[in-house]
């Protein structure tokens, strides 16, 4: 099975039960370089193995702001 995602306004398809995760490490990113939200609420990096990506999702994948 599959779910029909979008990243970053990309329409993907993923394998059934792929988590935010393992669609970071798919990707070849590194997890302390992106920061990440799913359909607009910001998903903690401790909580990234844990959020199922679910049809219809909205993932956004982006370079964290810091500075001071």
């Amino acid at each position: 099975m599959t779910v029909a995602v979008t990243i970053n306004g990309e329409p993907t398809v993923l394998p059934d039960s792929t988590t935010l995760a393992a669609l970071i490490a798919q990707r070849g990113l590194s997890p302390e370089a992106v920061g990440t939200a799913v359909n607009g609420r910001h998903v903690l990096r401790a909580a990234r193995a844990e959020r199922v990506l679910l049809d219809g999702d909205a993932v956004t994948l982006f370079q964290p702001i810091v500075g001071g």
